[in-house]
């Protein structure tokens, strides 16, 4: 159950010191062949710039990189953990160092429920995208198979255990962040869940 209070107590911070090298180490794997299937909603072909969003190792704009050469990556994490690597831009969702209209396409990829204000930080991407945003979010509506599939990946029984009920079905559902992203002027052409991870898929344009 979405309960306000814990979704600023667990979530509205980003992932620092031992919490990124968990998070680096053990959801990363878990997450699967999650990126390699989103590269093909975000389709990128047509792109010049594409912003990954609080992201986290840069798994996903790495494989971006890879997948299309010609293509400017800006990845962007709040994180000093994560935006210490090469490549990588520390900054907060709430004031991007990036142009008005500077950017095609954009994912928040399991970041978006971290930024400490998400009105503002949508408000932020709707200035520089002047394409689609892709959001992927934990599904609190998710089933027991689709947390399982990830919650088996996470190398811990502890965190095995408490995945699905302290952090899937604490995360803020996918109509919390629509309507906060219809404030900031996105408008939303599709949602559905992912069939395989315990998360929803935003298309805004």
């Amino acid at each position: 159950m979405y309960v306000p209070l814990l979704d600023k107590l667990l979530y509205r911070h980003p992932f620092e010191g031992g919490s990124a090298r968990r998070y680096a180490r053990l959801e990363q794997r878990a997450f699967g062949d999650l990126d390699a299937r989103l590269l093909v909603t975000l389709d990128l072909a047509g792109a010049r710039r594409f912003l990954d969003l609080g992201c986290g190792p840069g798994t996903l704009a790495r494989a971006a990189r890879v997948n299309h050469p010609g293509l400017q990556v800006i990845a962007i994490d709040p994180s000093r953990d994560f935006a210490s690597r090469p490549g990588f831009v520390r900054a907060a969702g709430e004031a991007l160092p990036l142009a008005d209209r500077s950017i095609d396409v954009a994912a928040c990829v399991s970041s978006i429920r971290h930024v400490r204000d998400r009105a503002t930080t949508l408000a932020e991407l709707r200035r520089v995208v002047h394409g689609r945003l892709v959001i992927v979010e934990l599904d609190p509506a998710a089933d027991r198979t689709r947390i399982a599939n990830h919650a088996n990946q996470l190398g811990s029984a502890i965190l095995k255990h408490l995945f699905g009920p302290l952090v899937v079905k604490t995360a803020p559902p996918a109509d919390t962040i629509v309507e906060l992203a219809e404030a900031a002027g996105w408008r939303c052409q599709e949602r559905r869940s992912d069939p395989i991870q315990p998360v929803f898929i935003l298309e805004l344009a």
